[in-house]
């Protein structure tokens, strides 16, 4: 593979991650899930009656002349091996008498040396659940290829799973409520029930997408998905499943967006089945039942669905798992037109007299070409594959140059910001990546070479569109500052000029360590104490750069990166990967893709580099790994640091004030980890808070770090006050002179713009209400042994005070605020504890009647449902309901006894008493607490009660999460607040 041919295949790799940031974008809102069981067997054959002989998987000593060695391999229709399974050798197909047994290895294969016999039979035990086993199969000569079919499992449901399904498990049945819609007539049908096992006698595939109405990626590829499906509804069929709403949210959701699909609210457990943590997550099972593909992430794009609907509905279908998702049967487009003559091409882009020669992208069907088009009256060169996804445009010229000449050209770009780039590549080496996004798309100038000697250089320019859509779809959620890409990419005006004559500016890179006759040359490098970085020529010249992501003349085909990874950058036992990653990091992350500002330690670091991987031992070898920027233009500055706000020592300066215009963050790209960093030093000691200003419809997330980039605080919606769910507002106490730094980054990782932030000085100390618990329940990773598992609330340690009050626990026999429990906001649930502005609230919901319990609950809305037939509310219960009975006579039991008024609760029904504490809402002074009850120890055992019936179960103070508390925030510990 030639040097350009690489460099495409890089850029196509970071057009795939662009797809990933366009296209997969997630929304993480997953608990953690338990440990995966092993697979249950699911063999019907019976076992021999024969003993079981010993026999290795492989012999280990020669095979006698008399005897042969015969190989059993076994795996299903989509090519899964299936290791650990039982094999026995009969002597013939009677199956009767056992010649020799053993088990497949992890590759699916077990070998036996044997008499040599052609009527041998094998018998196969312990496939995983839901995989079909024949009683026997034969041996083709000495090889016996069983491949394993499969069927959805009926007997058991999803609920009953008990384990994490991944790709090549069978799926389980299941049985759930859609959501009702307004038919085209205009009528309305209501909600009603569908079963997988009933949709998938009729259909091919069915797609289940895990979704929740507030996640922005759920709702942006929606439409995309519904106009998808609607061609394939015959063979097809969509269960978009909730876990986080009920079903009247679903119903509203789906007509507000118009869909066809089904949409339904389902079992939380279903998600954790899945492993589900981002969202949304779409999950293929084909006709034999089996989980095909599994997709993280939002597709705004009907390519990705029709994809999946055409590979899996096919008359041809062969089974076919999809480790890499949607992208392994993303169909790609051919172009249909060709690039015109030189002669044309010439005629139209080229008046100045420019010696080139043009030439397409050779050997590749998918390369589409440039093309002549009219753009405004005049004749452009235009990018051909507008339109069509995960695709990309090439044009290669050779142009003929004399030393101090540039080759230019003007261009006009209109593409998915951070998504789809045109790419200019001189010499195999990428100059400019030009992505923009602007209402009135202009013309600029640019020169991607200048010639250090007379000779001809490649001038490739690359359009490359990744996998998502430039147009929104139908119903997708638009933010108001979008600016709609008009996707083109086009050039015209080629030129020459004089160096001098550049009226564009103009960055070229040029490497640090150059060969020549004479071997390398390298440039004067001086470290500049103000920066912290080392510049070229001067401590005001351009910035050295390292390539940390780019090949280095040590190794033709390595990056720093792969040396370090691999461990071949090693004194003693000492990896210097470690020392290494954070530049790696910032050069992932940085303007310039792959390449790092060099301080002091990075410099010393790359010294160790060449040590080990240079082979001239020149002191100044290092630089071969580095690159600074040629500045050509009118009055143009030098190029600013490409790693800016991605350290603590490259951070922007924050300033304290509102409606400071340098106080922003502006996001062209993912960063990961999220977010940049900006320096804040208070001049005097107090509490600061710190809000973002955002019209973002995913909002954002907000943190503090220190100088180590520790995490001082993390935003977490907690403050009780605080009700922009869009933007964060971080309060906290901060020591004059000392450096703070602010990170605020979109929710959605993949999101670009502006964020905007003020910083405001409260004053010497404050009481901050917030949650008592705010967040999921969690691990304890502090614990061990099988405490590891033991789930917790989280927040604040509680303490009984004497007088019967809940406070917080500081430790060392000291308390702190009482604990607050929120009477009219919505918390953990989403509804309040108390009615109010027309809200439902648990009280009149019947939550504090803890007679019944939550299968009570259910088993009493099924008899609603189905008019008090036993045997349809059992049915119901059996499939459907979140129950744990042994058997189906302890469920038959359980529902009688809820048909006979006999209900399982232990505590009564506590309507009355909450009642009583609801009369106790503050409502003075401190608006703050206002619907707010004070915690006494009945109060807390009534919300402990209501989060073990509706929540975990025993998971300690996890009451918490319905409460408030005042946290000083201020010198000293409680500053000597008496509460």
């Amino acid at each position: 593979m030639n040097r350009m041919k690489k460099l495409l295949s890089l850029l196509l790799v970071i057009a795939m991650v662009c797809s990933i940031g366009a296209m997969i974008t997630g929304c993480n809102n997953g608990e953690e899930s338990g440990a995966t069981e092993a697979p249950t067997e699911g063999s019907t054959a019976p076992t021999p009656t024969n003993p079981k002989p010993s026999n290795p998987t492989t012999p280990s000593q020669p095979i006698p002349t008399d005897f042969k060695e015969y190989k059993v391999f076994v795996s299903t229709l989509g090519g899964m091996k299936l290791g650990g399974i039982s094999v026995y050798i009969y002597t013939d197909s009677s199956m009767t008498e056992l010649q020799d047994a053993g088990e497949t290895n992890a590759e699916g294969y077990a070998s036996f040396a044997l008499p040599i016999s052609n009527t041998y039979h094998v018998e196969i035990q312990g496939l995983p659940e839901g995989y079909i086993v024949n009683a026997s199969y034969p041996f083709v000569d000495d090889v016996a290829d069983i491949k394993v079919t499969s069927a959805l499992i009926t007997d058991k449901t999803l609920s009953d799973a008990n384990r994490v399904l991944g790709l090549g498990d069978v799926m389980y049945d299941f049985t759930v409520m859609a959501a009702g819609y307004m038919n085209a007539d205009g009528e309305r049908v209501d909600s009603y029930e569908i079963k997988l096992s009933d949709i998938m006698a009729e259909k091919d595939m069915v797609l289940l997408n895990f979704w929740y109405s507030s996640c922005g990626p759920c709702v942006n590829e929606f439409p995309y998905m519904d106009k998808a499906y609607l061609d394939y509804q015959d063979k097809a069929a969509v269960i978009a499943l909730n876990p986080m709403e009920d079903l009247n949210t679903v119903e509203n959701f789906k007509g507000s967006m118009g869909l066809s699909v089904d949409m339904a609210a389902c079992n939380p457990g279903w998600a954790a089945a899945f492993n589900v943590t981002g969202y949304p997550t779409s999950v293929i099972v084909d006709r034999y039942g089996v989980i095909c593909l599994i997709e993280v992430g939002g597709m705004p794009s009907q390519t990705p669905f029709v994809s999946m609907f055409e590979h899996f509905t096919a008359e041809n279908y062969e089974q076919k798992l999809c480790p890499n998702g949607v992208d392994d049967i993303i169909v790609k487009a051919k172009p249909s037109e060709q690039m015109p003559s030189e002669e044309d091409i010439d005629a139209a882009v080229n008046q100045n007299g420019v010696t080139v020669t043009y030439r397409p992208e050779e050997n590749d069907e998918y390369s589409f070409p440039f093309i002549i088009e009219q753009w405004e009256g005049e004749n452009v060169l235009f990018a051909s594959n507008k339109g069509y996804n995960d695709s990309y445009a090439i044009i290669k010229m050779d142009v003929e140059l004399k030393a101090g000449q540039a080759f230019g050209f003007d261009y006009l770009v209109s593409s998915e910001l951070g998504c789809d780039y045109l790419h200019v590549i001189v010499n195999d080496e990428a100059i400019y990546s030009i992505a923009k996004a602007e209402k009135n798309p202009q013309w600029n100038g640019c020169y991607p070479v200048v010639a250090d000697k007379d000779g001809v250089y490649e001038v490739a320019l690359c359009y490359i569109k990744d996998s998502s859509d430039s147009i929104p779809g139908e119903g997708a959620v638009i933010p108001d500052n979008y600016v709609q890409p008009l996707d083109v990419a086009m050039i015209k005006n080629l030129r020459i000029v004089d160096a001098s004559e550049i009226d564009a500016d103009t960055y070229l890179p040029r490497q640090a360590g150059t060969l020549t006759d004479s071997g390398f040359e390298y440039v004067e490098v001086v470290y500049n104490p103000n920066d912290g970085y080392y510049h070229v020529g001067s401590a005001n010249g351009p910035l050295l750069l390292a390539d940390l992501m780019g090949f280095t003349p040590f190794h033709e085909s390595k990056t720093v990166w792969d040396l370090a990874y691999g461990g071949e950058i090693t004194i003693g036992n000492h990896n210097y990967y470690v020392d290494l990653e954070d530049y790696f990091n910032y050069a992932s992350n940085s303007s310039l893709t792959g390449v790092c500002t060099v301080d002091k330690t990075l410099a010393e670091l790359l010294k160790i580099v060449a040590s080990i991987a240079g082979f001239d031992g020149d002191d100044n070898e290092w630089l071969k790994i580095c690159k600074y920027f040629e500045v050509y233009g009118e009055n143009v500055e030098q190029l600013q640091d490409p790693i800016k706000g991605l350290a603590p020592f490259s951070a922007y300066e924050a300033k304290l004030g509102l409606n400071v215009e340098t106080n922003y963050f502006y996001y062209d790209r993912v960063i990961m980890p999220r977010g940049k960093y900006a320096k804040f030093v208070p001049t005097k000691s107090g509490v600061y808070r710190i809000t973002s200003r955002t019209d973002n419809k995913d909002g954002v997330n907000g943190w503090i770090f220190d100088g180590d980039r520790n995490v001082l605080l993390e935003y977490e919606w907690d403050e009780r006050m605080w009700g922009d769910n869009k933007n964060v507002s971080m309060v906290y106490y901060m020591e004059a002179g000392q450096a703070y730094y602010i990170d605020i980054a979109f929710w959605d990782v993949y999101e670009v713009g502006y964020i905007y932030y003020d910083i405001e000085y409260v004053a010497e100390s404050y009481e901050l209400f917030r949650l008592a618990s705010p967040g999921y329940f969690t691990y304890d990773t502090d614990a061990t042994g099988e405490q590891i598992y033991a789930i917790i609330a989280g927040g604040v340690d509680v303490i009984l005070g004497d007088d019967g009050y809940y406070y917080v626990d500081l430790g060392n026999g000291k308390k702190g605020s009482k604990l607050y429990a929120d009477f009219i906001g919505f918390s953990l649930f989403s509804h309040p504890i108390l009615s109010n502005a027309g809200l439902t609230g648990m009280i009149d919901m019947g939550a504090f009647d803890f007679s019944k319990t939550e299968d009570d609950m259910t088993i009493l809305n099924a008899m609603k449902k189905y008019n008090n037939d036993f045997e349809k509310v059992v049915e119901y219960m059996l499939s459907e309901a979140m129950t744990d009975f042994e058997t189906e006579e302890a469920l038959r039991a359980y529902v009688q006894d809820v048909f006979n008024g006999d209900f399982h609760g232990k505590h009564g029904n506590l309507t009355d008493e909450i009642k009583t504490y609801a009369a106790k809402m503050y409502d003075g002074k401190h608006t703050e607490r206002i619907g707010c009850v004070e915690v006494d120890e009945r109060l807390a055992e009534i919300l402990q009660l209501l989060m073990d019936k509706y929540t975990f179960e025993n998971v300690d103070h996890s009451w918490t999460k319905l409460c408030y508390f005042y946290d000083y925030l201020g010198a000293g510990p409680n500053g000597g607040f008496d509460y």
